[in-house]
């Protein structure tokens, strides 16, 4: 029987070890806290406004909360594949 399971290439060197979905997640609470910083210092700033922004990072928060549990516990699984079996057809 051969081990015919995909290679995994490492992860681009650009990302420091990351994937691009944290970067790119990263990225995105960055902009966000800038943005609610930037509106709560502008006294033109309507209190819809400011909520929708605040709303936005909770939800980000919440994405980045949910990948990093969810990796965890991938990461933390021992013998996780150690009992799947490919059954190849005849």
């Amino acid at each position: 029987m051969t081990d015919e399971a995909t290679k995994i290439a490492p992860l681009d060197p650009a990302f420091h070890g990351e994937s691009n979905y944290e970067v790119g997640l990263e990225g995105l609470l960055e902009e966000t806290r800038a943005k609610i910083r930037k509106l709560q210092s502008d006294p033109h700033t309507t209190q819809d406004t400011l909520r929708e922004a605040t709303e936005k990072l909770q939800v980000l928060k919440g994405l980045w909360e949910n990948y990093h549990i969810g990796m965890n516990v991938f990461r933390n699984a021992k013998g996780g594949r150690d009992g799947i079996r490919e059954v190849k057809p005849e």
